[in-house]
């Protein structure tokens, strides 16, 4: 099994993780008691990611919507296509807002 270091993401705190691989599967997640942010402990968010990486409906790839709001159907699309329509949707509310409503 393979220990690796790193950082929670699931918030600005940037707590230590270890994270337990059994090949390509993340088996367990744990605090690093090394890292001087959260000495081993974490908090309920990081102790469900590994429920949240698992979980059967978890979003694994971009989808489109494909029918009227709430119908939910919906189609999938390439990593490409979706950062197209993202940037196209930034550069519309940069020209009508400003570059500011970026932020």
């Amino acid at each position: 099994m393979e220990i690796l270091k790193s950082t929670c993401g699931l918030c600005q705190a940037g707590c230590g993780v270890l994270i337990y691989k059994d090949g390509d599967e993340i088996v367990k997640i744990e605090g690093d008691p090394e890292s001087p942010v959260n000495r081993g402990a974490l908090c309920v968010k990081a102790l469900a990611s590994l429920d949240h990486l698992h979980h059967p409906d978890r979003l694994k790839y971009p989808l489109k919507r494909a029918g009227e709001r709430d119908s939910g159907k919906w189609q999938r699309i390439s990593w490409d296509e979706a950062l197209d329509i993202v940037a196209e949707e930034f550069a519309k509310a940069k020209a009508k807002y400003g570059p500011e409503s970026l932020v």
